[in-house]
């Protein structure tokens, strides 16, 4: 009977890091590819998340300052420069960079909201939300 409940208590404590998990999910923000090639290199790059947070960043491209911040306690920020011109990638680099924490109620028409603005090179510029940064509606 001891061995049962030891097994028991082990195998409910083993779920708990895993439904944590399942609560917190972060997305990664990807770019229409098409527009890749418009804007060539990207100058600029802003995101804002409104209700949640940057919670990652992988692969940044080399030779980028980052800089994030908060607006007001519930929209976060993030500008993304290149250092030297010449440094400037494409947009394509940028998709898989930023992930974003998706709230358990996002899809409960939280406030919950992601925005990304992009300048190229050229000074033309595109605005994402949501569903066309890859984030369910």
């Amino acid at each position: 009977m001891r061995h049962v409940l030891l097994i028991a208590v082990v195998a409910s404590l083993s779920l708990v890091p895993r439904m944590a998990a399942q609560s917190t999910r972060v997305h990664f923000v990807t770019f229409p590819k098409s527009e890749a090639e418009v804007l060539g290199q990207i100058d600029k790059l802003n995101a804002t998340v409104d209700c949640s947070w940057i919670a990652a960043l992988k692969s940044v491209p080399e030779l980028y300052n980052i800089e994030m911040g908060y607006e007001t306690p519930t929209q976060n920020l993030l500008e993304a420069r290149p250092r030297i011109g010449a440094a400037a990638v494409t947009l394509s680099h940028w998709s898989g960079v930023i992930g974003v924490r998706v709230p358990t109620d996002a899809d409960a028409k939280s406030c919950f909201a992601v925005t990304v603005t992009v300048v190229g090179r050229s000074g033309t510029s595109r605005t994402w939300k949501g569903k066309q940064l890859g984030f369910s509606e």
